[in-house]
C-alpha cells in the first residue's frame, strides 16, 4: 500500500531537487564570508568596466565640446569628479551586491536545510514502516503455536 504522505514529500523533494538543488548545494559549497567575497571582487570587476564604459559612452557623445576646449581645461577638476563619481558608483553597487549575495547565501542554506529535514522525516517514516513490519511479522508467529494445549 502506498502510503500518501511519503508520496507527497517524494514529490515534492523531487520538484525542489530539480529547481533549487543545483544552485544551492553550489553557494553552500562556500563559507558566508568566502562566498560574500568572491562576489563582491566580482562586482568591483564589473562595476569599474561599467564606469569606464559609461565615461567612454559620454566622452563619444560630448566630443566636440571636448575637443573645442581643450586647450582651455584644468584636468585636476575634472580628475577629481571622476574619482569621487566612481566612488559613489562603485559604493552603490558594493551594497546592492553585498545585500544581494548575502540574501542568496542565506536563502541556498534555507533551501538546504529544508531539503535535509524533508529527508530526515522521509527516513523516519521508512524506519517507523519497517518497525511495523518486523512487528507484523512476529505477531504472525504467535498466531501459529505449536504448543497444543486443548
Amino acid at each position: 500500500m502506498v502510503d500518501k504522505r511519503r508520496l507527497y514529500l517524494m514529490i515534492a523533494m523531487a520538484r525542489f531537487k530539480d529547481k533549487k538543488t543545483d544552485s544551492s548545494v553550489r553557494i553552500s559549497n562556500y563559507h558566508q564570508r568566502d562566498y560574500i567575497a568572491m562576489k563582491l571582487i566580482v562586482n568591483f570587476l564589473v562595476t569599474t568596466v561599467a564606469y569606464i564604459l559609461l565615461l567612454a559612452f559620454y566622452a563619444m557623445y560630448n566630443l566636440e565640446d571636448i575637443l573645442s576646449n581643450l586647450n582651455e581645461m584644468n584636468f585636476r577638476p575634472i580628475l577629481a569628479v571622476i574619482i569621487v563619481f566612481y566612488l559613489v558608483f562603485l559604493g552603490v553597487y558594493t551594497v546592492i551586491a553585498f545585500t544581494r549575495a548575502r540574501i542568496q547565501y542565506v536563502r541556498a542554506d534555507a533551501d538546504l536545510e529544508q531539503y535535509e529535514n524533508a529527508l530526515d522525516r522521509m527516513n523516519r517514516m521508512y524506519r517507523e514502516e519497517d518497525r511495523l513490519s518486523e512487528t507484523d511479522d512476529e505477531d504472525d508467529y504467535d498466531y501459529f503455536d505449536d504448543d497444543d494445549e486443548d
